[in-house]
């Protein structure tokens, strides 16, 4: 879209604004009567949901004992069992075992902040800086 001036461009910004409140507010009004009208039907969903939930949690223990008992993953409705490994371990053993069996697996990682902070009061070499302008907008815009 093409401006001729500041000001146009302000004005239908401003006008612009002002008609996307009066539609979300004309929308939350919509919203509000729409819940009121169909309170019951939305109570009967949350139930429902809650109902589903809870059902859900009861077959979930009951699919695992049943799959530790007999190590089927295929069960009942459709259910099935994924097994996965989960590791837990001290980072600081893992560090101090791959320094010493698998130096591949260590790497070195610059603290960001930290060099930034640096940067961005002395000159370095190999660092460039890029002003950037950023344009903010008011809630309101006044003319």
């Amino acid at each position: 879209m093409e401006f001729e001036t500041m000001e146009g461009a302000l004005n239908l910004y401003a006008l612009t604004s002002k008609t996307l409140d009066e539609k979300k507010e004309f929308l939350s009004t919509l919203r509000n009567e729409f819940e009121d009208l169909n309170k019951e039907l939305i109570g009967s969903i949350s139930s429902l949901n809650e109902d589903m939930d809870s059902t859900k949690s009861w077959v979930k223990v009951e699919a695992e004992k049943e799959f530790r008992q007999t190590g089927q993953k295929k069960l009942l409705g459709g259910v099935g069992i994924r097994v996965s490994n989960i590791l837990n371990y001290s980072n600081d053993d893992a560090i101090n075992w791959a320094k010493e069996k698998m130096p591949v697996a260590i790497t070195e990682v610059i603290d960001k902040k930290q060099f930034e902070l640096f940067a961005k009061e002395n000159d370095l070499e190999f660092v460039e800086k890029e002003e950037r302008v950023t344009v903010t907008f008011p809630k309101e815009i006044i003319i």
